[in-house]
């Protein structure tokens, strides 16, 4: 997006949902030599998507994500959420979707486009639709308004669709009963531990037994492909003695964004945390808070507090000290909020009950609600509204040298007639190093990483410009001398047979345990410690034994007690040995609790299950074939 569309982001990009906007703009693109050059991408019945159509919707994804996660927008982040697919299934789902409305008799219609627009406070002057302002804006984004209203149209159309087949589905009693009882059921275990670490004594490893696993495991070691690479950047710093900014354009973006120049009133807290769950019995309460009152006491004793959370806090803050940083009163449940914000720096709490259990609050220093003038601001908008237009004029110049490099077939050449700094360094890339003269920027390298020898790149961005590419040579993974990364292997060789001692030994309990009939005697004729759980669910595992996943649904198959798997439980590294002692069907109070929590969650995994079932019925119908691989 450009600049005025980014200035109004809080004003109306949230409020129309994130997914809109991405539709909207999704077919629109700005002329580039490669796009004259589009091959077929998928075929949806008799309409073809091409890599252009592709591409816009990647670049629009791509933009969505950044500005969604901010700071926490990562290249890991990226390849989880696919967005190479995602934009792919976009564009063919917006067509099949479009084919099915006409069908339907859902298509949106012209009254329903004006209707959409005359509410986007971004095209209002004083709260009434303006013309020249609707006009004006999408201009300033390279758009018609002809093109503009016809993808709206479409964005109506699909969410008329998606209400009319979402509205189709429905959750009976019997499966939030079932759902309830499946997630707040609840058991308790008898259990001993197997820890690897416990085993090293034990194994001995030499050169002949490195050797062949160093040889069974090659793959493992493989260096990455790296690529020599030579490449053109566009730095924004370098654009911005080409802008300015007046002051009227600061005064606007002031306006539009009170909010970021509001702060609310924040505090900085530490927090001891005993866990207990809501539905606890009244004799887990009182053992509880007996607890958590012992350890307040030392507190208010004057005890160093970081200390205390350390040893006694249940949660992820303990490491730190029980330090939960900064914080508005929004960001806490309300009852660990009105207390943390009825206090000050210095003083510490009573016990304070919230659905995670009983805390205790130290306050250590608070910030009071501030609005920052526009004098104070200005600097920091100008500089923001420089950078963008720099961003805009960065992006023009690489995308004219794109057109110029891919038309010569080399970025070099085009480099020294179009009178451009060229980078071309001599040691060849992995896809995780960092290049000279743009630093950190992993959407960069697997841009070029996704190019063919001698190919030129479009136009890729990273937060401090952009670049333009080529692949001069690819040289293919390899695996490296046994020498090189011989203590690796080791240590790897170690670790798989210290863990194969700590199943084996896992295993041997569990059988001697069905042999004699209970964990407790198996572990006594072994001189092995047994524990025993309390009571815990799906939703709340137990605070020392904490299974997740498939390791806890190993136990909630058990029926009755004295039960036991069918095989070490496998759980963070280690393997567990466990007896079921008792179930526990979940309290009345968890249940009447629970019944519109699992009643909304179930309606909206019914609603996403039917939506996923239709698209995938239109694309049968349709024929949807890919005619070549992302």
């Amino acid at each position: 997006m450009l600049t005025v569309f980014r200035e109004h982001a809080g004003s109306w990009i949230i409020k129309i949902a994130l997914f809109a906007i991405i539709v909207v703009f999704i077919f629109w693109g700005g002329y580039s030599y490669k796009s004259m050059r589009a091959s077929r991408l998928a075929r949806v019945g008799d309409v073809y998507v091409t890599y252009a159509d592709y591409n816009q919707a990647y670049d629009h994804l791509l933009d969505m994500y950044r500005r969604q996660f901010g700071n926490h927008f990562s290249q890991e982040l990226l390849e989880r959420l696919n967005i190479k697919q995602q934009a792919l299934d976009l564009v063919i789902d917006r067509l099949l979707i479009t084919q099915a409305a006409r069908a339907l008799g859902l298509s949106a219609g012209v009254e329903d486009v004006q209707s959409e627009i005359l509410s986007f406070p971004v095209f209002q002057v004083d709260g009434r639709f303006d013309r020249q302002r609707y006009v004006a804006v999408l201009q300033q984004n390279r758009m018609t308004p002809q093109a503009f209203e016809q993808q709206l149209a479409q964005d109506l159309t699909l969410r008329r669709v998606e209400a009319f087949v979402k509205g189709q589905a429905v959750v009976t009693e019997a499966e939030v009963a079932a759902d309830i009882q499946y997630r707040f059921g609840r058991v308790q275990v008898a259990y001993t531990q197997f820890d690897p670490k416990n085993f090293q004594d034990k194994v001995q490893i030499d050169d002949a037994q490195v050797s062949a696993f160093f040889e069974k495991n090659a793959d493992r070691y493989k260096e990455p492909e790296k690529r020599l690479l030579v490449y053109v950047p566009f730095v924004l710093d370098d654009f911005l003695g080409d802008v300015s900014v007046q002051d009227d354009e600061i005064q606007a973006y002031y306006e539009d964004h009170r909010d970021q120049f509001h702060q609310e009133k924040q505090v900085k807290a530490r927090h001891i945390l005993f866990r207990l769950s809501e539905a606890a019995s009244e004799d887990e309460v009182k053992k509880t808070e007996a607890a958590a009152r012992a350890v307040l006491e030392k507190a208010r004793k004057g005890e160093d507090f970081a200390a205390l959370a350390k040893a006694h806090s249940q949660d992820g803050s303990a490491q730190a000290g029980g330090d939960l940083g900064w914080f508005a009163k929004n960001q806490m449940v309300p009852t660990f909020a009105e207390a943390a914000f009825g206090m000050k720096a210095g003083e510490v709490s009573d016990l304070v009950r919230t659905p995670f259990g009983f805390h205790i609050i130290k306050v250590e220093d608070v910030r009071p609600e501030e609005t920052v003038s526009l004098e104070k601001a200005k600097p920091q908008i100008e500089l923001n509204l420089k950078r963008e237009k720099a961003r805009e004029l960065a992006y023009l110049r690489a995308r004219e040298f794109a057109d110029g490099a891919y038309a010569d077939g080399d970025v070099a050449k085009a480099a020294e007639r179009m009178h451009r700094a060229v980078e071309s360094p001599e040691k060849p890339f992995a896809l995780t190093d960092i290049l000279p003269k743009i630093g950190n920027a992993p959407e960069v390298m697997k841009g070029l990483f996704g190019l063919s020898e001698g190919e030129v790149s479009d136009v890729l961005e990273w937060p401090n410009g952009f670049v333009v590419g080529q692949v001069t040579k690819i040289l293919a993974p390899q695996v490296p001398a046994l020498e090189k990364v011989k203590s690796r292997v080791q240590d790897d060789l170690k670790a798989e047979r210290t863990r194969e001692e700590a199943e084996k030994a896992a295993k041997a309990l569990l059988e001697e345990a069905r042999r004699l009939g209970g964990l407790e005697k198996a572990a006594a004729s072994v001189g092995v410690s047994v524990q025993t759980s309390g009571w815990f669910s799906r939703s709340e595992p137990d605070e020392k034994l904490r299974l997740w996943g498939e390791a806890a649904e190993a136990v909630f198959q058990l029926q009755k007690p004295g039960d036991m798997p069918e095989a070490p439980v496998s759980w963070q590294g280690m393997f567990v040995v466990c007896q079921l002692l008792g179930r526990q069907d979940p309290a009345p109070e968890t249940l009447e609790k629970g019944r519109e929590e699992a009643r909304a969650r179930l309606t909206q995994m019914k609603q996403n299950q039917l939506w996923q079932a239709w698209l995938a019925k239109q694309r049968d119908l349709a024929k949807v074939k890919i005619l070549h691989q992302l």
